[in-house]
């Protein structure tokens, strides 16, 4: 009986909206299932995996499916999209191989976006990159990037080509969140990202940001929250913005709602109390 309560609590109301999430199993895609389901969205993910990222409450309002978007019949693909209004893709990899990227980023987006046209959606959301970042890739001494960077161009095309009535491309730099470091994909927790992200953002830094060139320029662009990214693909996916491209820290933000990042004055705070208790 509590279980049914529990689920009962958590079913979206019969006019809501039906999104797909695709990689919603992942560190992205998990938090745009959640910003759905918090704006009473019907959530279905698919993922390679099929699994919740965690036990947390909100999951259970998610039908979580499993298909892998490079392997086996189109049509099972479709299948288990169900019949979304949008679709979101946060499906994505980095590394070194170029078939692989160009497999994981390009081809596997191409593949959900026949999909998501096939299974009847209006609209179409895409985690790409920031235009600054491509546009340095010719600066990275990084063997088998590029791959990359030309997956996510064949996806934004292909995404363009199924025809949608309304497509969104949010094109975050560097992206943080969470409690822990990584190292691939690179990954910064929380706490530190909030405090380069506040630095990264006063003025005379993005005044001098604007005047450099390719890697100078991306390494001094301010890294955006992965909350303020699935914000932000949640609302377009909603159909609440009326944004084509979301490039960039700023534009994100303003389309998430996202707070002013506070993480190196909370840390500058933090010091001084801890001062103040020790000489009191």
């Amino acid at each position: 009986m509590q279980r049914f309560l529990v689920l009962a609590a958590l079913a979206p109301a019969a006019s809501a909206l039906k999104v797909t999430v695709l990689g919603g199993s992942g560190f992205v895609g998990s938090r745009v299932c959640k910003s759905l389901v918090d704006a009473g969205a019907e959530v279905i993910s698919v993922s390679s995996s099929g699994a919740a990222p965690s036990r947390e409450e909100w999951t259970k309002a998610v039908d979580w499916r499993k298909n892998n978007l490079l392997r086996g019949p189109r049509e099972q693909l479709v299948e288990a999209m169900g019949q979304p209004d949008a679709v979101v893709s946060a499906v994505g990899v980095i590394g070194f191989d170029v078939q692989g990227s160009l497999l994981g980023n390009g081809v596997a987006n191409a593949e959900g976006a026949k999909a998501a046209k096939a299974a009847g959606a209006a609209r179409f959301v895409y985690v790409s990159v920031a235009s600054d970042v491509t546009n340095a890739k010719g600066w990275l001494p990084l063997w088998g990037i590029g791959g990359y960077f030309d997956g996510k161009a064949q996806a934004e095309q292909a995404i363009l080509d199924a025809g949608f009535k309304a497509t969104t491309f949010v094109r975050p730099s560097f992206i943080y969140g969470g409690d822990s470091f990584g190292l691939f994909p690179p990954r910064v927790n929380a706490a530190y990202g909030s405090a380069v992200e506040e630095l990264l953002s006063a003025g005379p830094i993005v005044a001098l940001a604007n005047a450099l060139p390719g890697l100078l320029k991306v390494a001094l662009r301010p890294p955006v929250s992965v909350d303020a990214v699935a914000g932000a693909a949640a609302a377009a996916a909603l159909g609440k913005l009326d944004a084509s491209v979301l490039d960039g820290t700023p534009a994100i933000n303003e389309a998430a709602g996202q707070p002013k990042a506070t993480g190196l004055s909370d840390f500058i705070n933090g010091v001084k109390d801890k001062l103040s208790s020790a000489t009191a």
